[in-house]
């Protein structure tokens, strides 16, 4: 009886984190399809510029052909043998979670195109239209990260990528999606060219991409790996034993000790390698000039750290 009673709240526990676990999925990827669909629809398209990818695509075939053509039809159509490639080849978890947040994107879409028709943000003034640039790769570069934390994507073109670099290798794959992403967004300059505009008008659909995929990315990376970032020191000395010390005590970070030898020299120093974060910089930079004034350092910024002191890795 005693093991049993033991063994009651550890299931509960294992309920509770499944239950936390996809209620996070769910969540994540109703708010990254919504803000995809919203950015496509809202911002990108009723000011005249385009993206990369299949939304690009669906973007500027929708304004060939006056409207006619939904982007919803478009999205799910281009993404539908995508993600059938990748129940084949790639894992089911990724295709299940790319999958549904297609058809989302794709319900979202058709709300928007339905029942908020005029649900638009459009800036008349050219000067004014870089905010839909910075307010598309917010969203977008939020829905992808949001896609990435629950082990799915958005779809498109980062399906295809996933699928050659599993069965592929291609090194150069980051390339090609780059060089498919300009033909899209080099298409804009014909889709929106007018003839009464000047030139520099006329590449502004262009420049608003290119602004966007940036701030597309920062998000992104942001997202992913920004909030866990840190900064790693590593420091050469001769007082090893007072500097670890001292570190510990006032940083309350765990130090590693590796030999050293300078090749020009060929005197034996310490390395002490140590991960800290960015808001304890001076505190160590001030360790060391009071520790050992002649000691070096190398400060390099570590995209992500996990484990014990910093951040639990999500298994």
């Amino acid at each position: 009886m005693e093991e049993k009673e033991t063994m009651q709240p550890s299931r509960a526990g294992k309920m509770e984190n499944v239950f936390f676990r996809w209620a996070k999925i769910i969540l994540f990827t109703m708010l990254s399809s919504f803000l995809l669909a919203f950015a496509a629809y809202s911002l990108i398209a009723p000011n005249d510029f385009t993206i990369g990818g299949v939304t690009g695509i669906a973007i500027l075939t929708n304004v060939l052909s006056d409207g006619k053509i939904p982007q919803s039809v478009i999205i799910f159509g281009l993404n539908f043998p995508l993600i059938a490639c990748a129940f084949a080849f790639v894992k089911k978890k990724f295709a299940l979670l790319t999958l549904a947040n297609i058809v989302l994107q794709t319900v979202w879409m058709i709300i928007l195109e339905n029942a908020f028709p005029d649900f638009s943000i459009q800036f008349v003034s050219n000067g004014e239209k870089i905010f839909a640039a910075i307010a598309s790769g917010l969203c977008i570069g939020t829905a992808i990260a949001l896609a990435f934390k629950v082990g799915g994507s958005t779809g498109g073109i980062d399906v295809l990528a996933v699928i050659i670099q599993r069965k592929v290798g291609a090194t150069s794959i980051a390339w090609m999606i780059f060089l498919l992403n300009i033909i899209v967004i080099g298409a804009s300059f014909f889709v929106f060219y007018e003839k009464a505009d000047p030139i520099a008008y006329n590449l502004l659909p262009i420049m608003m991409s290119a602004f966007e995929s940036y701030v597309e990315s920062k998000t992104n990376d942001s997202m992913t790996n920004g909030f866990q970032s840190a900064i790693e020191f590593r420091i050469i000395t001769d007082k090893p034993e007072e500097m670890s010390e001292a570190l510990m005590k006032e940083l309350s970070r765990g130090i590693t000790e590796l030999p050293a030898k300078g090749m020009y020299t060929k005197h034996e120093h310490s390395m002490l390698v140590c991960i800290i974060n960015r808001r304890q910089v001076a505190t160590l930079k001030r360790v060391m000039k009071r520790v050992d004034p002649d000691s070096f350092a190398v400060m390099a910024h570590v995209s992500q750290v996990l484990g014990l002191g910093f951040y639990q890795s999500e298994m």
